[in-house]
């Protein structure tokens, strides 16, 4: 295609915005939010998982109550209805906004997610420091989107000097988040070999402002960080006793692990495998989220959200009629920041709730429970039957 016909062409959905986010983009930056570890194969593997559920839907209900986009059948309460969403969907966290938008980085797009009455949340690993991440998601709603229910949740690594772990999740409790996401699959960063391969370095002026107060050196080269390998289920009962905020582990993929979250009181689990990024061939999060919904079964009281290859409404509708309470997108997130500032990720997030209220109406459902009651998926020509 003509590179002048590419840059005017019509951004129509999310693979738009992933072509447009690339003719912006260095190749540095387009490798390092783009490319998984090893040979990749996990990162496919978590769209194609989505392709390969096919939908049967449901004909001759009155779907009407879908008139508007702003429907309220499409609305989702989640933590234990501590809050609610126009549709359910989750801004996962994603490191360094600022490379994506040097400018505005993380506060564009928590400026799109008070717009968009979504969660957003926010990475350790973020290019503007969470103080001001959160003094702007007041402001804007202030200022703006009263009515908004948008809220913060902060993603958390746990690192080897314990005492700048404590600090952080402090701030952030300090600073009126949430919930604490709590990364469990980081023992070692994974095998990025793209990022080997170009010289991967911070450009002039982006840091990983958190780490600032810390260890200047350390906000430089946020790569070298020394995550903490002996982190266990014991640790939890650390992190209890110096937070009151809801902990969500993300990260999860064996059913075993769901299980044990479970006895351990967690509030929530993300099924993830950090978007083919870490562990590659492990197994896609479509999979794993049908085990994990089989194995706790259907009176569970943790909640089970959904992360990695989401790229169509449909792809959320499955994976709530998998069992999903929501789903969280993040590569998506940093091309419609890279194309268009907060208006590109308004407009990621709102292509997403137009494409999910149109395959509800499509599947004859009325409300998001329906997606779970409905049977409406089949694998290998045969149904699959949510447990919920």
């Amino acid at each position: 295609m003509d590179q002048t016909k590419a840059t005017h062409r019509a951004l129509l959905n999310l693979e738009d915005y992933h072509q447009r986010a690339k003719q912006k983009l260095s190749q540095m930056a387009y490798d390092y939010y783009y490319t998984g570890s090893d040979d990749q194969l996990t990162l496919t593997d978590n769209q194609e998982a989505f392709r390969r559920i096919k939908l049967r839907p449901k004909v001759l209900i009155d779907v009407s109550k879908h008139a508007t986009t702003d429907s309220i059948s499409c609305r989702t309460q989640i933590l234990n209805s501590t809050a609610t969403l126009p549709f359910p969907c989750i801004i996962a966290p994603t490191a360094l906004h600022r490379l994506a938008h040097q400018e505005h980085g993380e506060l564009a797009t928590v400026r799109a997610a008070v717009a968009c009455s979504t969660i957003m949340c926010v990475s350790t690993i973020s290019s503007t420091r969470m103080e001001l991440i959160a003094d702007e998601h007041r402001r804007h709603i202030r200022e703006r989107y009263p009515q908004s229910s948008s809220q913060l949740w902060y993603q958390l690594y746990v690192f080897q000097d314990r005492e700048i772990t404590q600090k952080l999740i402090k701030r952030a409790e300090t600073s009126g988040y949430k919930a604490l996401v709590l990364t469990v699959d980081t023992c070692i960063i994974g095998n990025r070999e793209s990022s080997v391969h170009n010289k991967f370095s911070l450009p002039n002026g982006v840091r990983v402002e958190n780490l600032v107060d810390e260890r200047v050196e350390l906000a430089e080269k946020y790569q070298e960080l020394p995550r903490d390998a002996s982190l266990s289920w014991k640790d939890l009962d650390w992190i209890r006793s110096i937070t009151s905020l809801p902990i969500i582990l993300k990260g999860i993929l064996h059913p075993d692990d769901a299980c044990q979250a479970v006895k351990f009181g967690i509030k929530a689990i993300i099924v993830s495998n950090h978007g083919g990024r870490q562990l590659d061939t492990s197994v896609n999060t479509v999979d794993a989220l049908s085990d994990i919904i089989n194995a706790i079964g259907d009176q569970s009281p943790i909640e089970v959200y959904v992360d990695g290859g989401i790229r169509r409404g449909t792809d959320i509708l499955k994976a709530i009629a998998l069992g999903a309470k929501a789903v969280l997108i993040g590569r998506p997130i940093l091309w419609g920041l890279a194309a268009d500032g907060e208006q590109g990720v308004r407009n990621v997030l709102n292509i997403l709730k137009k494409e999910f209220r149109s395959a509800m109406m499509l599947c004859g459902c009325q409300t998001v429970d329906d997606i779970r009651k409905n049977n409406l998926l089949m694998l290998n020509d045969r149904p699959i039957r949510s447990k919920l």
